[in-house]
């Protein structure tokens, strides 16, 4: 089997909320998304099987996938898909970085090998160890009605994961910590992310002020030398995100203890391929995961859904249905969800196809 032909296509995705506000509540550090930019790849081969992948970073203005394809497709042209280590060597020799665009050829050359073996990509990744993966949803409210009421809402649906998004200013993210651990019920977990955005002097403050509650603290600083002195000084469990970016780091955060949970993502590491293998070593060493992608619709989610149904239950943390926060799709059928959970299709492959209609024409094809 060889490539014959790749394609590439570029949809936004506009934010289910209207407007997904990071940052703290200043006009000059806060960013509002209201649109993400997805790449699709489509991998067309000499045998009629076709695969699919998607990759879609934060914001409209990111190109994603799209400025590196030239040079991947180049290089993959005339290579066998299912020869999955290959095209990992063959996409890192082609090109240094550009994880966005490997991870979707990657995840749609697993999804040809899944319809060549006529297996879903589960039992590739070494079987189903997870019927029904719990899902987390993002509080994004600030003010404490709202932030109840988001809760109640995702709460009536099954969600038993709440993660408040935090580093606006110390004593605010306090006062929004305790107040959702307050109104968390039992058996539901409440997590605080800072996506790096707390100093170590604030992050000290926040976790000291909130060392009584059940709540764990999500990367709280930038380095990891900031998060591994916040470690140190608190009793909270912690989960990394943006520092889990390599089998090193992953080595790394393992020896010093530094996490009770990592994420990993499959676009910032490079793909399935990479993620899998990280995600295996947490796994061996203990160390509960968050298997998912940055964000993305149909397509990553089935990828996403693969991926935490392939890891065992005991240690996967949680994962969560990216399509959700987005009105328009990439694929289709979804993965289903229910009850807070997001199950896998069993059919070959990834189990979803492109949503040509809603993608429109490829903005660059090669062959």
């Amino acid at each position: 089997m060889k490539i014959t032909k790749v394609s590439a296509y570029r949809k936004d995705l506009p934010y289910v909320g209207g407007g997904l506000a990071v940052g703290d509540l200043t006009e000059e550090r806060t960013r509002t998304f209201d649109t993400f930019n997805s790449s699709v790849v489509v991998i067309d081969t000499d045998a009629g099987i076709s695969g699919c992948g998607e990759a879609c970073p934060w914001g409209a203005s990111n190109l994603g996938a799209l400025p590196a394809m030239p040079g991947l497709a180049d290089a993959l042209l005339g290579k066998d898909p299912r020869e999955l280590h290959k095209i990992e060597r063959i996409m890192d020799a082609a090109i240094e970085g550009h994880s966005y665009a490997k991870s979707a050829v990657d995840m749609a050359c697993w999804d040809i090998l899944g319809k060549s073996a006529e297996m879903p990509v589960y039992m590739l990744l070494g079987g189903k160890l997870c019927d029904g993966a719990p899902l987390y949803r993002c509080v994004m409210e600030q003010e404490h009605d709202k932030i109840r009421a988001e809760m109640e809402r995702y709460r009536a649906v099954g969600y038993k994961y709440f993660k408040l998004r935090v580093g606006i200013e110390p004593e605010s993210d306090i006062e929004l910590i305790r107040f959702a651990a307050g109104i968390a019920q039992p058996g539901e977990v409440v997590y605080a992310d800072a996506n790096c955005r707390w100093t170590l002097h604030d992050a000290l403050k926040v976790v000291r002020a909130v060392d009584d509650l059940d709540v764990m603290i999500e990367q709280p600083c930038l380095t990891y030398e900031e998060c591994l002195h916040v470690r140190s000084r608190t009793n909270l469990s912690m989960k990394l995100d943006e520092l889990v970016t390599n089998q090193s780091m992953a080595e790394r955060l393992t020896q010093d203890l530094i996490a009770d949970v990592a994420c990993v993502k499959m676009a910032r590491i490079g793909g399935l391929t990479k993620a899998h293998r990280i995600r295996d070593y947490f796994v061996d060493h203990g160390i509960k995961v968050v298997t998912e992608c940055m964000m993305g619709g149909e397509i990553v989610s089935a990828a996403v859904s693969h991926f935490a149904a392939s890891t065992p239950a005991e240690l996967l943390f949680n994962t969560t249905d990216l399509h959700a926060y987005h009105t328009e799709p990439t694929g289709t059928p979804a993965p289903p969800t229910s009850d807070g959970r997001m199950y896998c299709h069993d059919t070959p492959g990834l189990g979803v196809e492109p949503d040509f209609e809603s993608l429109g024409d490829p903005v660059a094809v090669f062959e």
